[in-house]
């Protein structure tokens, strides 16, 4: 079962028991690594690495048609193409 809150590993006990921790890593446990009480790097799975990057290409993804669509709208109100209306009602 995955802890909610992820484990806090220094840098001298990453060293010591790295095996042990890629094992626990592979386990979906997450965890900090900290030097000198500030954290410095993330241990995660790599099928949570992978899914996290999914996200973030499907995010830019998203991004990348809203802008296109908004683009279209500027263009579109550029040439005199929209239609000026004073309330939603009467769009629709």
């Amino acid at each position: 079962m995955k802890k909610a809150i992820p484990y806090i590993i220094g840098i001298g006990e990453l060293q010591r028991k790295a095996a042990d921790i890629i094992k626990s890593v592979e386990s979906e446990q997450e965890g900090f690594i900290v030097s000198h009480n500030q954290p410095q790097a993330v241990l995660m799975s790599l099928k949570r690495y992978q899914q996290l990057k999914s996200l973030e290409e499907a995010k830019k993804l998203e991004e990348g048609e809203v802008l296109a669509i908004v683009r279209a709208g500027d263009l579109e109100f550029e040439k005199g193409q929209t239609k000026r209306l004073k309330n939603l009602k009467e769009l629709l």
